[in-house]
């Protein structure tokens, strides 16, 4: 399990990388733009799973 938590925690991570990319992609080509709400809310949802897995990793069935 702990395998587990890992492979997911480096996606989520990778993910949250790659939000901040498109971030700076958008803003360079298009400027202010509404889209800026996607890859910031990818990010946010991407935090929020690290956090849930920091969580299940402290928890003893998951050791």
């Amino acid at each position: 399990m702990k395998l587990v938590i890992i492979i997911m925690l480096a996606a989520a991570m990778v993910s949250l990388f790659f939000c901040g990319y498109y971030v700076g992609i958008i803003k360079e080509k298009f400027g202010k733009n509404w889209l800026f709400a996607v890859p910031i809310t990818i990010a946010i949802l991407m935090f929020n799973i690290i956090m849930a897995l920091y969580e299940l990793s402290q928890d003893g069935r998951w050791q």
